[in-house]
C-alpha cells in the first residue's frame, strides 16, 4: 500500500472519530489504543483481554490508573510474548495513531512544524502522554514523559510511543527518519540488537527521560502534503478541541489551588497531580495562556483574602492559614502588597 493510501485511511478513521462528537477521554484514547492493539495482536494477544486480566475496566477514565494499565500491559505482553523488543513493531497504518492530529500534521510545512504541533496538542494525541520538544544548535530533542502512578513504564511502552512516532513522521515527509540518538531512563538489555535494527542509530541507557535526539537539519525536511491554509484551520479546531475536552486551565488551577490552600503552601508538582498531567506540561499549558502558577497562586489568595476580610468573621491569623501561609507574617506583607494596609486595619474598615 502507498504513503498516500495509508494516509487517507488514517484521514478517514479520523473524520470517523470526529462525527461521533464525542471527545470523552476515551474517545481521546481510542486511535492510540487502536495501534496498540494492532501492534499486540500480531504477537497473538488481545489488549482488552489483557486489561481484563489486570482488573482494569476497558472504559476506565481515571487517567492515572489508565497509564498504569498501559505500564502493566506492555510489562504482561512481553512477558507473555517471551519478546522483550515487542513494541518496536511495524504498523499497517501508522498515521491512525495520530488520531484527531493527523490532518494537523499533514497539513504542516515541515517535520520541524510537525513535532512542534504534536508537542503542544499532545493531549490530544493521548491524555497519558507528555511531549517536551527543545531545539539547539545541533541536535533537536523531543522527550516523553507518560503520566506517573504507582507503576514505572516499561521499556516496551516507550519503544512503542517512539517507533510508531518515527513511522508516521516517515509516512508524512516521504522520508525515512532516522533519529541521531535515542536515550532511555532504563539500564540496557542485555541484548541491543532488536533496538539497534528498529532506530539505526545510538542508544543512550541511565539517561533522565526518554528522549528522541534528531539532528537539528533534519526539521527541515519538508512535508509534501503541505497547507498553510488547511493548517490553520487545523490549529484552530486543535485549540477548541483542547478547550471543550480540559477548558480553561487556569480555572481549573484556581479551583484546585482553592481546595487546597487550607492545607498549607500549594505546590506546583501537587497542583499538577491533581489536574493529572505533568508539572512540566502545567507549565507551558499556563505560558500559553499568558500566566504562571506564581501569578494564579498569588491572584487566589487575594481574592480569597478579599472575601474573609469583607466577612469580618476570623482572625488575621486564622486568615493567614486558610489563605495556606505557614507564618502569619508573611500574610502580613502579603496584606501591604495587595491593598495598601495591615491585614488588622483591614478588618476594622469592614
Amino acid at each position: 500500500m502507498t504513503r498516500t493510501h495509508a494516509a487517507n485511511a488514517a484521514l478517514t478513521t479520523q473524520n470517523k472519530l470526529h462525527s461521533s462528537g464525542s471527545l470523552a477521554k476515551t474517545a481521546l484514547e481510542s486511535s492510540w489504543r487502536t495501534a496498540m492493539a494492532e501492534a499486540l495482536a500480531k504477537h497473538g494477544l488481545a489488549l482488552e483481554e489483557l486489561l481484563s486480566q489486570l482488573g482494569i475496566n476497558p472504559a476506565e477514565t481515571d487517567l492515572r490508573v489508565l497509564s498504569d494499565a498501559y505500564n502493566k500491559v506492555w510489562e504482561l505482553a512481553a512477558a507473555r510474548s517471551g519478546d522483550a523488543g515487542i513494541g518496536l513493531c511495524e504498523l499497517k497504518h501508522p498515521l491512525v495513531a495520530m488520531g484527531n492530529l493527523t490532518h494537523l500534521i499533514l497539513s504542516a510545512r515541515s517535520l520541524g512544524e510537525a513535532l512542534a504541533h504534536l508537542q503542544r496538542y499532545s493531549v490530544l494525541l493521548s491524555p497519558t502522554i507528555n511531549l517536551e520538544l527543545q531545539h539547539g544548535p545541533t541536535y533537536s530533542r523531543l522527550s516523553v514523559e507518560f503520566l506517573k502512578g504507582l507503576h514505572k513504564p516499561p521499556m516496551q511502552r516507550y519503544d512503542f510511543m517512539a517507533h510508531v512516532l518515527l513511522q508516521a513522521l516517515t509516512w508524512v515527509t516521504g522520508t525515512r527518519i532516522r533519529p541521531a540518538c535515542v536515550e532511555y531512563p532504563l539500564l540496557a538489555p542485555r541484548d541491543t540488537s532488536p533496538w539497534q535494527a528498529a532506530f539505526d542509530c545510538d542508544l543512550q541507557f541511565s539517561a533522565e527521560v526518554f528522549c528522541i535526539v534528531f539532528h537539528s537539519e533534519d526539521m527541515q525536511t519538508p512535508i509534501p502534503t503541505a497547507n498553510p491554509a488547511v493548517a490553520a484551520l487545523c490549529v484552530a479546531e486543535a485549540q477548541q478541541q483542547m478547550a471543550s475536552h480540559e477548558g480553561s486551565v487556569q480555572r481549573r488551577v484556581r479551583q484546585a489551588l482553592v481546595q487546597q490552600l487550607p492545607k498549607g503552601d500549594p505546590k506546583r508538582d501537587t497542583i499538577a497531580a491533581m489536574l493529572c498531567m505533568s508539572e512540566r506540561t502545567l507549565q507551558r499549558r499556563l505560558l500559553e495562556e499568558s500566566t504562571s502558577f506564581n501569578k494564579l497562586l498569588d491572584e487566589t489568595r487575594r481574592e480569597q483574602a478579599e472575601r474573609f476580610l469583607a466577612k469580618g468573621s476570623i482572625s488575621a491569623t486564622e486568615m493567614s492559614f486558610a489563605l495556606g501561609f505557614a507564618d502569619p507574617s508573611n500574610f502580613y506583607r502579603a496584606c501591604k502588597r495587595w491593598f495598601g494596609h495591615s491585614p488588622s486595619h483591614l478588618r476594622c474598615g469592614a
